[in-house]
């Protein structure tokens, strides 16, 4: 068991040179730095969005030089205290490092261990002066694409632009969420599969080429297909017009990171 380490948290999304300097900082409070990386949802429930599924956000921190662990927790009740609870597990002592925007009076963690001794609680680490945010980039990036590429970009907050359209969340529950995909002319999605979920594609305009385990179907308006879990499929669009398909998944994890991607025609890796 160590005697001592320093822990901080946060989504990470995007990662950006002010997180650099907090990690930083707090790798001098200890010597042994731990990251704790919010779930996709926790993400989701604070933004409304997601930017980097959590691999994506694990695979790039965990290769910082000063950063010696990542690990992932329970968020459930959108507070650090199943991280601070597994750091206890390897460790004496648990050094819990806040940037600058948090305080005592927005810590719901010292609900639960303000008053352990084996618990301590550090504030300003990083700075008080915010260099960068996540939410000022993805801003930006938002109002600087839109006038790329002109005022359909983004209708509301629940769409999510892809190189072959976007996609559109209407419901997100427990067990099953349903999204509308809208794919450009002569656009396709990866060809690709989930490992916790299955899918019904129903087509409302145009028509969808669907491979499905090597088997290719023309689907319609007004007909749908199922993707049954861990099979391998691809959505094209090879109409003039848009496609348009409703999708209702289900299954326990229904995060964009649950995907696994054998080809893709935009250079998206795994």
């Amino acid at each position: 068991m160590k005697e001592e380490i320093c822990l901080v948290t946060g989504g990470f999304d995007p990662l950006h040179r002010g997180h650099i300097e907090y990690f930083k900082s707090a790798k001098k409070t200890s010597q042994y730095l731990i990251v704790g990386l919010n779930s996709d949802s926790w993400l989701c429930r604070k933004k409304k969005y997601l930017f980097m599924p959590l691999v994506e956000r694990k695979a790039i921190v965990e290769n910082l030089q000063f950063v010696d662990e990542v690990i992932t927790f329970n968020d459930d009740d959108d507070s650090a205290n199943n991280a601070i609870s597994k750091c206890l597990e390897v460790s004496k002592k648990v050094i819990f490092a806040n940037g600058g925007d948090r305080q005592k009076d927005n810590t719901p963690e010292l609900i639960q261990y303000g008053d352990n001794n084996d618990v301590e609680f550090l504030y300003g680490i990083g700075g008080s002066n915010k260099i960068n945010s996540s939410s000022w980039m993805i801003d930006t990036f938002i109002k600087d694409y839109s006038a790329a590429m002109g005022p359909e970009i983004l209708k509301n907050d629940n769409t999510i632009i892809a190189p072959w359209g976007h996609h559109t969340s209407f419901i997100d529950s427990k067990g099953f969420k349903v999204k509308q995909l809208n794919v450009k002319p002569g656009a396709q999605l990866s060809l690709q599969k989930h490992e916790h979920r299955s899918e019904h594609w129903v087509v409302v305009q145009g028509k969808a080429t669907v491979e499905l385990d090597s088997d290719i179907s023309i689907v319609s308006p007004g007909n749908h297909i199922f993707i049954p879990l861990q099979s391998v499929h691809r959505l094209t669009n090879n109409d003039d017009k848009e496609l348009i398909v409703v999708e209702v998944q289900c299954g326990d994890i229904l995060e964009e990171s649950d995907i696994t991607r054998f080809e893709d025609s935009y250079g998206r890796g795994e």
